[in-house]
C-alpha cells in the first residue's frame, strides 16, 4: 500500500482525473484504508467546488499591489 506521501505526491493527478488507470487504483486502495487522506479529498474537492461557484469577480485597482506584496512577502520567508 502507498504512505500518506506517496499519495500526496500524485494527489493533484487524482484531483485532475489524470492519473493513469493503474495509478488511480493504487491510489483509491490507499483511501480505502486512510481516513485522513480521505478527509484531504474530500475538502479538497469541496473547496474546489465552492471556488467554481463563487464564479469570478474584478480585485479593486488599490487591492492589486497591497495583495501581491503580501503574498511574495510570505514566498520570501518560505524560502529563507
Amino acid at each position: 500500500m502507498l504512505s500518506c506521501a506517496d499519495f500526496l505526491a500524485e494527489f493533484g493527478d487524482y484531483i485532475d482525473e489524470t492519473a493513469s488507470s493503474d495509478l488511480r487504483a493504487h491510489l483509491e486502495e490507499h483511501l480505502r484504508e486512510c481516513k485522513t487522506c480521505r478527509v484531504i479529498v474530500d475538502s479538497t474537492r469541496k473547496t474546489i467546488d465552492i471556488v467554481t461557484e463563487s464564479g469570478c469577480f474584478t480585485l479593486p485597482a488599490e487591492s492589486v499591489d497591497p495583495i501581491v506584496s503580501a503574498v511574495m512577502a510570505r514566498i520570501r520567508q518560505r524560502t529563507t
